[in-house]
């Protein structure tokens, strides 16, 4: 029971990272995108209020709350992994 709860633990902080970098993968090429975008429209104003501003709509994106799957499926493969091998 402990080595299981070990490798549970290990899952979770190898995930996080995996979900942390992930994370900040997928904010900079959105930054990037929205500045090339700013330049190339030649829009007036302060490029960086206006990126910082579609970036709090990014926030609430679907594909950053699709990132959590880092998490969800990795569990549920190990949890089913452990059921059918140990309770068989």
């Amino acid at each position: 029971m402990i080595g299981i709860l070990r490798a549970w633990l290990l899952g979770l902080v190898v995930l996080t990272a995996f979900y942390w970098l992930l994370k900040i993968y997928f904010r900079s090429t959105r930054r990037e995108r929205l500045e090339k975008q700013f330049d190339a429209e030649a829009m007036q104003g302060d490029r960086d209020a206006w990126v910082e501003a579609q970036m709090k709509d990014y926030g609430r994106s679907l594909k950053l709350k699709l990132v959590w799957l880092v998490y969800i499926l990795p569990m549920i493969g190990m949890a089913l992994a452990i059921y059918f091998v140990n309770y068989d």
